[in-house]
């Protein structure tokens, strides 16, 4: 459940995203987790048109490269690199694929309610306030800040930055999907696993995931929970 570079990650091709028109908007895609109503993976397609019903799930990405538009009963949004969104269940629309676009995904079929659509037009320079000191440091000072970007229906999508340091990690209670913006770390997982982390790398860390940081450039990361 770890990618070092997104944009050099192998891809296996899924057809068109529209069945009616096999000559255009061709996907692929990876798995890093799907338990049979959470998904998580990276997504690709090539150029063209289709529309998108109203499906019975949420979804929240990150653009990590090309440029599409999204039309809607309320206007259009610009997805371009740095575009952290969330489409919710229910929500019809239309994508038009300028260039490849390559995303970060998250599903969550679990049943829930509806909510409206969120869009953080670039997550590389939003402003996520004053970083404060960690309150469990194993080295260091590290400065730390988080800001959340939607939370409904089980999920918590956000922006997360740190400055050097080190510092215990356990996930109690949540899954955890996050993509590297910039910055570098290392996560050290407690039966020895090592995660290096840079901009483009991708993680999963699964409910009960226990290890720590060693932050050594501040680091600023999207992050998508899971609430279980």
């Amino acid at each position: 459940m770890y990618v070092p570079e997104i944009l050099s990650l192998p891809l296996a091709p899924t057809g068109p995203a529209d069945e009616s028109e096999p000559g255009q908007a061709l996907t692929s895609n990876f798995t890093l987790m799907d338990d049979g109503e959470v998904q998580v993976g990276v997504w690709e397609c090539s150029p063209g048109t289709w529309v998108r019903d109203g499906v019975d799930f949420d979804e929240t990405m990150f653009i990590a490269s090309g440029r599409a538009t999204v039309t809607h009963e309320r206007g259009e949004y610009d997805l371009t690199p740095g575009t952290n969104w969330v489409k919710p269940r229910g929500w019809p629309c239309t994508w038009t694929v300028h260039q490849a676009v390559r995303k970060m995904y998250v599903i969550d079929g679990r049943p829930n309610g509806t909510a409206p659509p969120d869009l953080l037009a670039n997550a590389y320079i939003w402003d996520v306030g004053t970083r404060v000191s960690h309150p469990k440091p194993l080295a260091g000072d590290p400065k730390q800040i988080l800001r959340e970007q939607w939370v409904h229906n089980g999920l918590e999508v956000g922006v997360w930055e740190c400055e050097p340091g080190s510092f215990g990690i356990s996930r109690d209670g949540y899954d955890e999907a996050m993509m590297i913006l910039g910055g570098a770390a290392t996560m050290t997982a407690t039966n020895g696993q090592i995660f290096s982390l840079r901009a483009g790398s991708v993680l999963v860390t699964p409910q009960g995931f226990v290890g720590y940081w060693i932050v050594t450039e501040t680091l600023r990361k999207v992050y998508v929970k899971v609430m279980r």
